[in-house]
């Protein structure tokens, strides 16, 4: 799809987003709260695309340099480890990259309900659905 830009009477083509869904296990609940939210929009209105299993930040910096130079972009990640959710928000800072971690305030809401420590374990959320 292409627009006019009026301030140089160019024809200037637009460049379809893409939202980046990064975990430390496969990604399902970070890719499911992206669709549902992309389903707001219209079905071409972004591109998804997904990093499983990323266990450090040059595995994300990897990722998003892969990606097209110049592509807007936003990332949603799940990622249990305290120390690289904080490593990958300041790298995505860095970049610039609007970035939502899905996992870790509810992470901390949650322990200061219960006083407990989480377990910080990859793939709970799999492991307890196929244990029921």
């Amino acid at each position: 799809m292409a627009t006019l830009d009026l301030s140089t009477d160019e024809v200037v083509e637009d460049v379809k987003p893409i939202v980046l869904v990064i975990s430390d296990a496969r990604g399902d609940t970070a890719y499911s709260v992206v669709v549902a939210a992309a389903a707001q929009f219209d079905v071409d209105a972004m591109d998804i695309a997904r990093l499983p299993d990323a266990r450090n930040v040059k595995d994300v910096n990897t990722f998003i340099d892969a990606q097209e130079e110049g592509r807007p972009m936003a990332v949603f990640h799940t990622f249990t480890d305290e120390r690289l959710r904080r490593d990958v928000r300041h790298a995505l800072i860095k970049r610039g990259i609007p970035s939502i971690d899905l996992l870790g305030p509810a992470v901390t809401v949650l322990a200061g309900l219960t006083g407990a420590e989480p377990s910080n374990k990859v793939g709970a959320l799999r492991d307890r659905l196929a244990n029921q």
